[in-house]
């Protein structure tokens, strides 16, 4: 009887914080607060990934834990394949590190287009869970729209409109910049997602990316499988984004 008294351990994972195009530095997560309620809640914060010319290397060592989370830097300024390669080198950093422990990455904005092509150019077994913040996984009619204006005639006009930042958010709806722009959103819809858990975070206040174009429902290969939470705040990165990630998997080691 007293062993059904004892706590269950908690499952060993490591959640890997990816920022978007608004948060250029790692500091993007900690900046918003997002960390303080996942330490509050049993998360062991470790640290910052950072490149180096000798690799990833870890700004701290980590305290014992069966669940840390780390802060990446990503250039987010450059194409997405390239944003996955760097992607690609710290999921084989955090493996090194923490051998057979499942992985968990949390994408804000950009960051979830960069991650499900990772995930669907690699095969990366020890990725468990994607979840998405404020991403733009789908395209749009708008977005078609704003590309026919911009290269148009019309387009002499957009420095009314501020034409570095329209340019910005037409970048961001059609590929973010890349190789084949406005294509990637289309191409990834029709790869083949790995088996993993998919949640996406939709804003329903945002301005920058369409909250309807936020759920990974709408991507062809990945309906029906994404959960879906609602909330009610803009584009950015905020606190509370800590604590929706912590009650997400203090439920989910509830269920296992």
């Amino acid at each position: 009887m007293l062993l059904c008294l004892l706590p269950l351990p908690v499952a060993a994972q490591v959640m890997l914080l990816i920022p978007g195009h608004e948060g250029q530095q790692f500091q993007a997560f900690r900046e918003a607060g997002a960390p303080i309620p996942l330490t509050s809640s049993g998360w062991v914060d470790g640290g910052q990934m950072l490149p180096s010319l000798r690799g990833v290397e870890f700004d701290r060592s980590p305290e014992a834990s069966s669940r840390v989370f780390y802060t990446l830097l990503m250039p987010t300024e450059r194409p997405v394949s390239m944003q996955a390669e760097w992607l690609n080198l710290y999921l084989d950093a955090a493996t090194r590190r923490h051998p057979g422990e499942p992985v968990i990455l949390v994408a804000h904005s950009i960051a979830g287009v960069v991650a499900r092509y990772a995930l669907v150019t690699r095969k990366r077994p020890e990725v468990e869970s994607l979840i998405t913040i404020a991403s733009p996984h789908v395209d749009g009619s708008m977005i078609q729209f704003g590309d026919f204006f911009w290269q148009s005639p019309l387009g002499t006009y957009t420095p009314l409109l501020g034409s570095g930042g329209l340019q910005r958010l037409l970048e961001l709806y059609a590929g973010i910049s890349v190789n084949q722009p406005g294509n990637i959103l289309r191409w990834l819809a029709h790869q083949s997602h790995p088996d993993i858990r998919y949640v996406s975070i939709i804003r329903l206040l945002d301005t920058v990316v369409d909250p309807m174009l936020q759920d990974m429902n709408r991507v062809a290969n990945l309906r029906g499988r994404s959960e879906v939470l609602w909330s009610p705040a803009g584009h950015a990165l905020e606190a509370g984004d800590g604590t929706l990630l912590a009650a997400l998997f203090l439920e989910s080691v509830r269920r296992d």
